[in-house]
């Protein structure tokens, strides 16, 4: 009866008590809107942004085996800062004379026959080893805090870039909200802000070492390549203002192909917010002068991309997918690589995979992002949003559609790329299906008849949003803390789960 009542789990049905009251119908959260916020509510979102981001860089730290403590393979970034410094652009690291002799060493079931000493999800190429995963993260981060005596690891790496994808989040809704939505309740932004933003980083945080580096360092350009690309050329107003805007989105979009390709398709999403600009311009010279701005950071990025390649495999469109020394033989594999069922079967997997739930702690698995995360859906109504004001459309004409087929594309790739797709791909979209649910938020504020009432209903499902993410975090999947510290499994087991 003591431990059924013990202090732990006193304190923790007390929390839960008092967070509901907080959020309870007819509270002020609802009924204050964004555009009337005073000094107390402005704390409050402050305060909001740092739990989020310090619970986030705390949980980062418990994995031993998503740490600086995980195996050799995971130090690929920390390597390539090394080959910098050393002035080349291959890992020392020796190969070994079997791996030599092969043929075909990226035949993994001869390797596996043979017993041929290798480093794992390495590329290898002509008596080399090379990493795979964008550059970028190597020059923003990695090198920077070694010139100052810093030795960084790829956790803490994605510790920052997550800490940033959750700040950009908050920005971005609060871009699109103050143009289409400037009346929108306190609460409603907060929580539909911090679902999307968990829902944008939870692999990240879950499993932060390099996998997930790439995936965050690329969703991080990304987001604020977008915000900076939407203030630009929806927000604001002053040519001096819009200018610079432009080059900072350019320059954060540009950089997604550095950072993790895949992602880098998201600039599609783009196009529609250059054709509002157009469409706004009083002067053709105007855009002409934004436009050529605009294209410069995508032009040198793309041509210092295409030069490392080209200096590392003779191929400028190589980033050294061919060459893993993975699962399957890539070259093999890119040989037969578009089957139309599996395309379908992937996105299926993608969106609406499902499996059944649990009777025991933490009761659910990784589902698909629809299934796991209802929220979601309301990015649905972001389809065919209308909206006008009297300076021009509150919705730019063809945004959603491209964020949606932005969404397609990344999901395609996928499927067709990997020989396996994992769960952690969903990375590369999930934020573009937040900024969705952003402007299906506004979408629902257009009609809502009671704007208080649906800001305790969105309170709810992104309270929803949270208890999934965290019971995510003890989903025993890639070598997850359920895995190699079940004894972490154990004592939340014991305090969420009765006997």
């Amino acid at each position: 009866m003591s431990e059924f009542f013990g202090w732990q789990r006193i304190l923790l049905i007390t929390g839960i008590g008092l967070f509901f009251y907080g959020i309870r119908p007819s509270s002020q959260l609802h009924r204050t809107p964004m555009n009337e916020l005073k000094r107390k509510q402005k704390i409050i979102c402050i305060a909001t942004v740092a739990v989020i981001c310090l619970t986030a860089f705390w949980a980062m730290t418990i994995s031993d085996w998503w740490s600086d403590k995980g195996p050799d393979y995971h130090f690929q970034y920390e390597a390539m800062t090394d080959a910098v410094l050393d002035g080349h652009l291959y890992l020392d690291l020796p190969v070994s004379q079997e791996l030599a002799a092969m043929e075909n060493p990226y035949d993994s079931g001869r390797r596996a026959e043979d017993n041929v000493p290798f480093y794992w999800d390495h590329a290898f190429y002509k008596g080399h080893y090379y990493m795979y995963f964008g550059v970028v993260p190597v020059f923003l981060l990695f090198l920077p805090f070694r010139l100052i005596g810093i030795e960084l690891y790829s956790y803490q790496a994605t510790q920052i870039f997550v800490i940033l994808i959750i700040c950009g989040l908050f920005a971005v809704f609060y871009e699109i909200s103050r143009r289409m939505c400037p009346k929108i309740p306190l609460g409603a932004f907060l929580f539909v802000s911090a679902a999307c933003s968990w829902i944008s980083v939870w692999y990240a945080v879950k499993y932060p070492a390099l996998y997930c580096t790439a995936n965050s360092s690329g969703v991080c350009m990304a987001v604020w390549g977008f915000y900076f690309c939407y203030r630009a050329f929806v927000v604001d107003e002053k040519q001096k203002e819009i200018l610079p805007h432009a080059v900072l989105g350019a320059l954060f979009s540009a950089l997604t192909f550095g950072c993790r390709p895949t992602v880098g398709l998201f600039c599609l999403s783009l196009l529609p917010l250059l054709f509002s600009y157009f469409k706004k311009c009083a002067r053709l010279s105007d855009f002409g002068k934004v436009f050529g701005a605009f294209c410069i950071p995508f032009v040198v990025t793309a041509v210092l991309l295409m030069l490392y390649n080209y200096a590392r495999f003779e191929n400028p469109f190589e980033f050294g997918q061919s060459y893993q020394l993975t699962t399957v033989d890539q070259h093999a594999y890119r040989e037969n690589k578009f089957k139309l069922n599996d395309c379908l079967n992937g996105l299926l997997f993608h969106f609406f995979g499902y499996e059944t739930i649990s009777g025991s702690f933490p009761f659910i698995h990784h589902d698909g992002c629809f299934i796991q995360f209802p929220i979601l859906f309301i990015g649905l109504r972001s389809i065919g949003l209308r909206g006008h004001k009297e300076k021009g459309e509150l919705m730019v004409k063809g945004l959603s559609g491209m964020i949606w087929l932005s969404v397609a594309v990344i999901s395609f790739y996928h499927v067709m790329w990997a020989p396996i797709v994992y769960r952690r791909y969903a990375l590369d979209f999930n934020f573009l299906l937040c900024f969705l649910v952003m402007f299906g938020v506004c979408g629902l504020y257009w009609q809502s008849g009671n704007d208080a009432k649906l800001s305790f209903w969105l309170v709810l499902l992104g309270t929803y949003t949270f208890v999934i993410c965290f019971l995510l975090f003890f989903v025993d999947y890639d070598y997850s803390i359920a895995t190699h510290q079940p004894e972490i499994l154990e004592k939340i087991r014991s305090l969420f789960q009765f006997p």
